[in-house]
Order: structure tokens, then sequence, then C-alpha cells
């Protein structure tokens, strides 16, 4: 995998001048090109809000606010996140580098730098970094799929009335029976169908778009707006939708690809569904809450729970819920990959008595 590295911008973060200089020294003869510097955590926070950075070096040690410190912010600022970080420090106690690890960092250089020990790391890391993000970009990729059989399938409705009023002026016509009042009502009615269509494709191309940045949404919008795309599936297999969505403040996330991450988790019961009795009463409950740190989606169904042995492995790639030959497997795998690289949050499925229940937690950022 051939990959040009040396042009991607590499931020240095050091309260010490000198130790900038070293470093931008050795990454030039290294043939590295675009390299900014930060003598405090602050002054890289704004750096990094003007720039798009490809990698930060970070020194441990520095007043104010620390490397570590600083480390945990970004990795708690979802446009950030996925920058690979690497720790420069003197101090290679057990306390410090676990400390490290803990913040987000993904990597560590011990003080004095030897430049083969800065090559080697941050070419891995940048190797890493493009992994992730091709494996991201897939993710995201097949949950647009998903999203177009959703298209599909709320598409057949209209779809069908127009077939059945094409089909009813066909007849009338036949049997010279087509009055321009029958005639008015069919058209009228076909075009309703066909605003309809117009209608749901606007929708799903909005939430199709992949989102380059996060933006501040109020989570209670998002779960709505998933719900208006996939409730005439919860009627049509007589699911009871019931929803307690409490008061939030605005966050910031990627409402477009919790929307798809939503709808993904939806189907899993629908489906879930297929393979209960019909007698017992169907739901699935839909709540939000939040405190001071997270904010939390969950999504209830009694559609007869997951086993055991598969509920350990449910966020596996290829590992699927459903019976059908044709299932792949990859919504709660691509849900928790998105959820985490994006949006630094997390998904967690449980099940008991029948029931499952998935949890989402976003991180209060704004």
């Amino acid at each position: 995998m051939q990959v040009d590295f040396y042009s991607k911008n590499i931020l240095i973060v050091d309260d010490n001048k000198v130790n900038i200089l070293v470093l931008e020294g050795l990454l030039e003869d290294e043939g590295y090109t675009s390299i900014l510097s930060a003598t405090s955590a602050l002054q890289a926070y704004d750096i990094l809000k003007k720039n798009n950075i490809d990698m930060i070096l970070l020194d441990v040690m520095m007043p104010q606010i620390d490397g570590i410190e600083a480390c945990r912010t970004i990795r708690q600022t979802p446009n950030y996140n996925h920058i690979p970080i690497i720790m420069i420090t003197a101090d290679i106690s057990d306390e410090t580098l676990r400390k490290s690890f803990e913040a987000g960092a993904n990597d560590y250089l011990n003080k004095p730098v030897n430049m083969t020990n800065l090559k080697v790391r941050i070419e891995s890391q940048f190797m890493n970094a493009h992994k992730d993000a091709l494996i991201l970009n897939q993710n995201r990729l097949l949950a647009v799929n998903e999203t177009v059989q959703m298209l599909a399938h709320q598409w057949r409705q209209p779809l069908s009335i127009i077939s059945t009023i094409t089909m009813d002026i066909a007849v009338a016509y036949e049997f010279d029976e087509l009055t321009a009042e029958h005639l008015d009502r069919s058209l009228n009615n076909i075009n309703n169908a066909v605003q309809e269509l117009s209608k749901t494709l606007d929708e799903f191309r909005q939430i199709s778009n992949i989102e380059e940045s996060t933006s501040l949404n109020n989570i209670n919008d998002t779960v709505n707006k998933s719900i208006k795309l996939i409730e005439d599936r919860f009627e049509s297999n007589h699911i009871n939708l019931e929803t307690d969505l409490q008061h939030q403040q605005d966050i910031l996330y990627f409402p477009n690809e919790l929307v798809k991450i939503l709808i993904s988790i939806y189907t899993n019961s629908i489906e879930a569904f297929k393979k209960t009795p019909h007698e017992i009463k169907k739901f699935i409950k839909i709540s939000t809450k939040q405190n001071k740190d997270y904010t939390y989606i969950e999504a209830v169904d009694n559609a007869g729970g997951i086993d055991k042995d598969l509920i350990n492995r449910i966020f596996d790639p290829y590992v699927s819920t459903k019976d059908e030959k044709n299932a792949v497997g990859l919504g709660l795998y691509n849900a928790f990959n998105i959820l985490k690289e994006s949006m630094h949050a997390s998904i967690k499925v449980t099940s008991q008595n029948s029931q499952t229940t998935v949890t989402i937690k976003i991180p209060n950022t704004k």
C-alpha cells in the first residue's frame, strides 16, 4: 500500500522552543514538509480549529495544561478525536504511561528523541490511521446501503397505489366509464403518491450524506426523525411503538450517521419479531435521557431476546442476529465502529427475559 505521508500536517506541542526546533529538524531531514508548532495546549487547540492536522507530537510535561490533560480534551472533541497522538516524555514511569494511554494516546517516545524511533512510530501511526479511515468509510457506505434498502421499502406503498390507480383508469376506459371527474380524482391521487415518493427521497438523500464534521443538534430531534422514516414498518408488522424522550440540551455529534444507526437497530428488532409467536403484544420502547456528562438513547424490544453465546460476539463482523441466508451481519458492527470512531461514543446490547436492550452513550460535547 503506497501512501504519501510526507505532506501531511504534523503538529508539535511543547513549551520548550528548543525541543520544537530539534523535532522540526529531525522531521524535515526525513522529508516531512508541513510542520506546525504550539508552545501550550491552548495554542494547540486554536491550531486544531484552523488547520487539518494529521498527527500530534505532544509533550507530557507542560505548565498550566499538561500533555495528558490536553490529550484527554482532544479525545473528547469529536472533530479531532481521530487524530493520532504520540506522547513525548522524559518520564517513562508506569504511572505516566498508564495515564497517557488512558487519556487516549496512541504511542509514546522517550526524550531525547531518536530519529529511527520517531520515523518508525510516526509511519506506523499514519498507516494505522489510513487503515482506520478506509474501514470507517466502508462502514459508512454499508450504512448507506441499508438506508437505500429502507428507501426501497418506503417506496413500495406509493408505487403500489400508483399501479392500482393506473389499472383502474385503464379498466374504466375499456368499459367506457372514465368520466372527467373520475380521471381528475385519479390523477390527483397519483400526484399525491408522487409527492410522497419525492418527500421520502429527499429525507433519505439527506441522511445518506456523509458528514465531514459534527454539528450541534438535539438527540430527540434525531430520534424522532429516525422513527418517522421507519414507522410504517412498525405499523405493517403490528409493533406498538412507545417513546419517552426526556428534555435534552443540544450536543455535538453526526446526526445523519446516528439516524442510520438507529434505523439499523429498529430493523434488527423488526426482523426478530418475525420469529416470535403472533399472539404476543409486540413493542419497541425508545427513550432518551441526559446527565451532565453523557446523553443516552435506549431501545428495548420484546422480540425473544438474544442467545448468550451470540450476544458476546454481537459486535463482531459477519455475526448476524437474523436467520436469513443473505444476512451479512454488519449492522451492529458498523454501528459500533461509527459511534466509536466518529463520535467517541459507545453502544451496548443486553438481553434478559425475552427482551433486548440497546443503549447508545454519547459524550456531551458542546
